[in-house]
Protein backbone atom coordinates (compact mmCIF):
# COMPACT_ATOMS: atom_id res chain seq x y z
CA UNK A 1 0.00 0.00 0.00
CA UNK A 2 2.64 2.75 1.24
CA UNK A 3 5.22 1.79 -0.79
CA UNK A 4 2.88 1.40 -3.90
CA UNK A 5 2.42 5.57 -2.92
CA UNK A 6 5.89 6.13 -2.66
CA UNK A 7 6.93 4.61 -6.00
CA UNK A 8 3.99 6.53 -7.94
CA UNK A 9 5.23 9.56 -6.24
CA UNK A 10 8.82 9.14 -7.15
CA UNK A 11 10.59 8.96 -3.71
CA UNK A 12 11.34 5.29 -4.71
CA UNK A 13 13.68 6.48 -7.34
CA UNK A 14 14.95 9.37 -5.36
CA UNK A 15 16.02 7.59 -2.15
CA UNK A 16 17.39 4.72 -4.51
CA UNK A 17 19.54 7.40 -6.80
CA UNK A 18 20.47 8.31 -3.21
CA UNK A 19 21.31 4.92 -1.66
CA UNK A 20 22.84 3.57 -4.69
CA UNK A 21 26.56 4.28 -4.24
CA UNK A 22 26.42 3.28 -0.87
CA UNK A 23 24.60 -0.44 -1.76
CA UNK A 24 27.39 -0.59 -4.33
CA UNK A 25 29.61 -0.44 -1.31
CA UNK A 26 28.44 -2.60 0.89
CA UNK A 27 27.30 -5.29 -1.42
CA UNK A 28 28.82 -7.50 -3.92
CA UNK A 29 28.30 -8.26 -7.20
CA UNK A 30 24.61 -8.14 -7.18
CA UNK A 31 22.19 -8.52 -9.84
CA UNK A 32 19.76 -6.22 -11.03
CA UNK A 33 16.38 -8.49 -9.48
CA UNK A 34 18.44 -8.74 -6.09
CA UNK A 35 19.79 -4.76 -6.16
CA UNK A 36 15.88 -4.16 -6.24
CA UNK A 37 14.42 -6.64 -3.68
CA UNK A 38 17.73 -5.11 -1.34
CA UNK A 39 17.15 -0.83 -1.84
CA UNK A 40 13.07 -1.18 -1.47
CA UNK A 41 13.38 -3.49 1.59
CA UNK A 42 16.16 -0.66 2.99
CA UNK A 43 13.55 2.42 1.72
CA UNK A 44 10.93 0.17 3.39
CA UNK A 45 13.10 0.44 6.96
CA UNK A 46 13.96 4.05 6.36
CA UNK A 47 10.30 5.30 6.32
CA UNK A 48 9.80 3.30 9.16
CA UNK A 49 7.12 0.71 7.31
CA UNK A 50 8.41 -2.60 9.25
CA UNK A 51 5.69 -4.37 8.13
CA UNK A 52 6.55 -3.93 4.42
CA UNK A 53 10.17 -4.02 4.82
CA UNK A 54 9.92 -7.58 6.13
CA UNK A 55 8.49 -9.37 3.31
CA UNK A 56 10.70 -7.68 1.00
CA UNK A 57 13.68 -8.71 2.90
CA UNK A 58 12.42 -12.30 2.26
CA UNK A 59 12.23 -12.03 -1.00
CA UNK A 60 15.69 -10.03 -1.26
CA UNK A 61 17.30 -13.08 0.63
CA UNK A 62 15.74 -15.87 -1.62
CA UNK A 63 17.07 -13.97 -4.51
CA UNK A 64 20.61 -13.74 -2.74
CA UNK A 65 20.09 -17.28 -2.00
CA UNK A 66 19.48 -18.09 -5.25
CA UNK A 67 23.42 -16.39 -6.46
CA UNK A 68 24.85 -18.11 -3.61
CA UNK A 69 26.98 -20.99 -4.52
CA UNK A 70 27.47 -22.46 -0.69
CA UNK A 71 23.53 -23.13 -0.32
CA UNK A 72 24.70 -23.99 3.99
CA UNK A 73 26.47 -21.07 4.53
CA UNK A 74 25.38 -16.93 4.64
CA UNK A 75 26.76 -15.33 1.57
CA UNK A 76 28.65 -11.85 2.24
CA UNK A 77 25.85 -9.90 0.94
CA UNK A 78 23.63 -12.01 2.85
CA UNK A 79 25.28 -11.41 6.51
CA UNK A 80 25.10 -7.62 5.11
CA UNK A 81 21.38 -7.63 4.46
CA UNK A 82 20.54 -9.53 7.63
CA UNK A 83 23.13 -6.83 9.87
CA UNK A 84 21.24 -3.36 7.91
CA UNK A 85 17.57 -5.16 8.68
CA UNK A 86 18.47 -5.71 12.34
CA UNK A 87 19.68 -2.31 12.44
CA UNK A 88 16.63 -0.65 10.97
CA UNK A 89 17.89 2.84 10.06
CA UNK A 90 15.02 4.68 10.24
CA UNK A 91 13.64 8.38 9.65
CA UNK A 92 10.54 8.03 10.15
CA UNK A 93 9.85 5.33 13.27
CA UNK A 94 6.10 4.89 12.66
CA UNK A 95 5.71 1.57 14.63
CA UNK A 96 7.33 3.42 17.76
CA UNK A 97 5.50 6.68 17.66
CA UNK A 98 2.54 5.04 17.18
CA UNK A 99 3.14 2.55 20.21
CA UNK A 100 4.00 6.09 22.14
CA UNK A 101 0.42 7.78 20.35
CA UNK A 102 -1.68 4.92 21.58
CA UNK A 103 -0.49 4.68 24.78
CA UNK A 104 -1.31 8.53 26.03
CA UNK A 105 2.25 9.77 25.42
CA UNK A 106 1.88 13.89 25.25
CA UNK A 107 4.89 14.03 22.84
CA UNK A 108 5.09 10.56 21.01
CA UNK A 109 7.64 11.86 18.20
CA UNK A 110 10.11 13.05 20.71
CA UNK A 111 11.95 9.74 20.23
CA UNK A 112 12.49 10.39 16.59
CA UNK A 113 16.33 11.87 17.36
CA UNK A 114 17.19 9.06 19.89
CA UNK A 115 16.00 6.95 17.13
CA UNK A 116 18.01 8.23 14.69
CA UNK A 117 21.14 8.09 16.68
CA UNK A 118 20.58 5.13 18.03
CA UNK A 119 20.01 3.32 14.53
CA UNK A 120 22.87 5.30 12.53
CA UNK A 121 25.28 3.84 15.57
CA UNK A 122 24.11 0.36 15.29
CA UNK A 123 24.52 0.55 11.42
CA UNK A 124 27.48 2.02 11.81
CA UNK A 125 28.89 -0.95 14.14
CA UNK A 126 27.15 -3.61 12.38
CA UNK A 127 28.50 -2.88 8.83
CA UNK A 128 32.33 -2.21 10.60
CA UNK A 129 32.14 -5.91 12.24
CA UNK A 130 30.74 -7.20 9.17
CA UNK A 131 33.46 -6.32 6.64
CA UNK A 132 35.70 -7.36 9.00
CA UNK A 133 34.40 -11.03 9.25
CA UNK A 134 34.07 -10.69 5.27
CA UNK A 135 38.21 -10.08 5.50
CA UNK A 136 38.94 -12.36 8.03
CA UNK A 137 37.15 -15.22 6.34
CA UNK A 138 37.99 -14.77 2.63
CA UNK A 139 42.24 -15.47 4.05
Amino acid sequence: GIMEIASKTKIINYLSKILKPIIKKLFSNLNEKSYNNIIMNIIANILGLGNAATPLGLKAMQELQKENDEKQELSDNMMMLIVLNTASLQIIPTTIIAIRSSLGSTNPTKIIFPVWISTICAAIVGIIFTKIIIKCTKK
